[in-house]
Formats: C-alpha cells, structure tokens, sequence
C-alpha cells in the first residue's frame, strides 16, 4: 500500500506537507481544473490543482466535495495561477480531514504520476513475493494440529484484517475476532451461493475491503476476510488458496467427493503442486496430461469433478450422457490446468440441444496452420514475456485485453485492477514485443501466437 508520506519523502518532488494525515493511503493521481471533478474520481486519489479559477461554490464546497467522493488529499501546485496555496483552501481542507501539499512550479504534476505508479508497480511485485511465500505457508499451516484456525490467521495477517469460515447460510464456524461478519458481506454470499465452487463476492469501499470464496461446491462454506481498501491483487490469491484449503479441512470429515472437490479447486486455481501431492496421498493421482471439462447434466466418468468442472485424460472423453453437456478443453499439463478453465467454458457455451459436447479451439485459425511452424514462432514471438518477471501477469493481461476488443476499462474490470493499470501493462507488451496494439495486424498476430502457445 502507497501512502502519502511515501510522495512527501521523494527528495527530486520537493512536496510539502500543509495539513492532513500523511499515513494516508494512495491509489491514483488525477489531474484537473474542473469545478467539480468528482464525476471523474473512483476515491483514493490525490488530485493535483493549479487552481486556474476559484470554484464557484468556493474552496470550502470544493473540498467538502472531495471529500464525499473519498479522495485521499489535494496536491496544489504553486507559482502559476497562485504564488501561494490560498488560506481559505487550508482552512476547507483542514476541516474537511483532507490532505493537502503544496507542490511546487519547479516539479511538473507527471512526476508525481510517475513516482506513484513506480511505488505501486514495486508494492505490486513485493506483494506478489510475499503471497507466495504465504501461500506455501498455508499449505503447511492446514497440516498442523489446528488447521482450520492456523489458515484463518495467516490469512488474516496477509490481509491485514479479520476473516471467519461461515458455512453455507453465513453463520460462523471460526473466526479470528469477536466480533460478527459484516451484514452486506452475508447479503452478497446469498447473491452468489448458486454459482458453485468458483462462487466469489468482493465489495471495496473507501474504508476497507470485503472478499468472500467458497470453499466447497454449491457453497458448502465461504471464507470471509476484510482488508484494507487498497490491498494488492495478490491478496486474492492468498484467499483463494485459503479457501481451498479450508474446504479440504471441512470436507475431511464428510464423504470422499468432498476431497475430491477440494483438490481440484486447488488445480484450478493454479495450485497443481498442492493439489497433487493432495492426489497422490488419497491413492488417486491426477490424470497428466489432462484436459478440463465444463459441463451440466451428468459429469464425465472421473472421481476429479465438482458441481461444474471436471479433469480427465485426454483420450477418456467419451459421449455424453442423454441431457448432459460438455465443454472441453484442449490438452493441457497438470501444472497447467487452470489454463483450461476459459477454454472449456467457451466451448459449453457453442453446445445445446442437438450438441452435446463441444471442444474448444475447432476450427481456430492456430488449427488450421501447420502446428509444426506457428507453435516455435508463437513460442519465439512471446519469448520477451517468458524473459520477465511479470511475464505471466502481462500474457494474462494481453488476452484480456484482446477479448475485451481493447476497451480498457472492461479490461481491467476482468482482471480486478484499475484502469490505468492496464494502460501500463498495455505499454509495456508493446515495449516488450515491439508492436503497437492500435494496429488490428499487431492485434492478430499476437491473438494468434497467444492462441497456438497455449494450444501446444
């Protein structure tokens, strides 16, 4: 999380602290000279001014504004319209409990813009260290004497806030503090119970943030953890593999599909190690190489299926069942499972009733060209991604971006971050892979070295 102070204490910006709480956190820096900017904001920002004309409700309305919208503190920049920060301003700020700096002529507002997105892309990544290091740690955890309640607490210090295990209508089980889950995170867990073990609800506001998982198929439980309102992405990840882990614990006691299901919960959400070792120690290993299965109806034949998803051995897929439906991946490795998810979906939604079972890729043009050619140039077109720490981060980000015809915000509504993140990572794909993404030739020819890469 990037705070204020974190800005204040950039020696080459020279900003300078007039009121307000530098331990605030920071999203985002926006610029304007609008009268009321607030249609513009999402909250968490430092909106940067030079103050060009007085707002005609005055500083005082302007403020109180800001402060309704949730942004975070007011950077004034000085020695163009205004020598100095107007007093009636510090006053508004300062009864508005708003942040406000002075920054002067000398430091342009697109380095501040700038030293924030390097301090964020930094707490990215260390944030993404960090959970995997926790991830492993929760592995261990669920083996230990207490499970259920050792991963509910790594879970909340990765957090930074409480979490509670609530079964299936919301009433706690275990919980790291007295005090009870939040009224709106049940109302969203009665929302989503249906959608089954990939069922997940997220509510952000300015003061914190509510994740709620499954932990089962058809919600045999959830996992509920508050954070702090500009926690990493990689925190979700975090949950996510606490909830897996968390309905193994649960199900141990309950028939064997409940293990089954806990595993490849854990498969799919790119956890193959655990889930395997998991495979192994019920005497089942998972089938390697596989492919996923979505499907409605009857499931395919397999001990490895939930209420939607299924992994079988390539060469099992037989016929489905009279009413079933089936959507199939292509061949994927173990490790590589959740990468069948998308797919496999795509492909349920071509069957119907005079289909039974569809298969994802048919017909695609990564298909149609010699495999023997285009996989060793898809393969060498995305090497500088392979070559990168982040390598994954942007492959997933470029098809998101591809699927969404290159409208950035519902780019980064798929992916769950802000939209200017994805301008960045946009930027650097093309940076990296020498291409333009305004060009439909670029667009194309990475859609296509995405598609036959993934394929192989």
């Amino acid at each position: 999380m990037v705070v204020l102070a974190d800005l204040l204490t950039t020696r080459s910006l020279d900003l300078r602290l007039l009121g307000g709480d530098p331990s605030v956190p920071v999203r985002w820096v926006a610029t304007s000279e609008l009268d009321d900017p607030t249609a513009f904001l999402e909250g968490g920002e430092l909106l940067l001014t030079t103050g060009l004309r007085t707002p005609r409700a005055g500083w005082a309305g302007w403020a109180e504004r800001l402060r309704a919208a949730g942004v975070s503190g007011v950077g004034f920049g000085t020695g163009l319209s205004h020598r100095a920060v107007p007093r009636t301003l510090v006053g508004a700020a300062a009864a508005q409990g708003l942040a406000l700096v002075e920054v002067p002529v000398p430091t342009p507002f697109i380095a501040v813009s700038r030293r924030l997105a390097d301090l964020l892309r930094r707490g990215e990544n260390d944030a993404e260290a960090a959970a995997a290091r926790t991830q492993r740690d929760l592995a261990v955890d669920a083996a230990g004497p207490d499970g259920v309640g050792a991963v509910l607490r790594r879970v909340a210090r990765s957090a930074g806030g409480p979490a509670w295990l609530l079964d299936p209508g919301g009433a706690v089980r275990a919980a790291t503090t007295a005090a009870p889950p939040p009224p709106e995170a049940v109302a969203g867990l009665h929302r989503v119970r249906d959608q089954g073990v990939r069922a997940a609800w997220r509510d952000v506001s300015p003061q914190r943030s509510l994740l709620l998982r499954a932990t089962g198929s058809a919600g045999s439980g959830w996992l509920l953890v508050a954070c702090a309102p500009a926690t990493p992405r990689a925190v979700s990840g975090t949950v996510g593999t606490a909830a897996a882990l968390l309905g193994l614990l649960t199900a141990r006691a309950a028939a064997p599909a409940g293990l089954a299901e806990a595993t490849l919960a854990l498969l799919l959400e790119g956890r193959a190690d655990l889930a395997a070792r998991l495979a192994e120690a019920a005497g089942a290993p998972l089938p390697d190489p596989l492919v996923v299965v979505r499907w409605t109806g009857s499931p395919p034949g397999t001990a490895w299926h939930d209420d939607r998803h299924a992994v079988l051995a390539p060469g099992d897929v037989g016929d489905p069942p009279p009413g079933a439906r089936w959507g199939v991946s292509g061949t994927l490795p173990a490790a590589r499972a959740a990468e069948g998810v998308r797919p496999a979906g795509a492909a349920h939604t071509r069957t119907g009733p005079h289909r039974a079972l569809a298969r994802a890729g048919t017909g695609a043009l990564a298909e149609v060209l010699d495999p023997g050619a285009v996989r060793p140039w898809s393969r060498r077109r995305l090497a500088p991604l392979a070559a990168v720490e982040d390598g994954a981060v942007l492959r997933a980000s470029a098809r998101a971006f591809l699927e969404h015809h290159g409208a950035r915000q519902p780019t980064a509504d798929a992916l769950g971050v802000h939209r200017n993140t994805v301008r960045h990572r946009v930027a650097r794909l093309e940076a990296l892979l020498g291409i333009s993404l305004d060009s439909a030739a670029d667009r194309a020819e990475l859609w296509l070295a995405l598609t036959a890469d993934e394929a192989g």
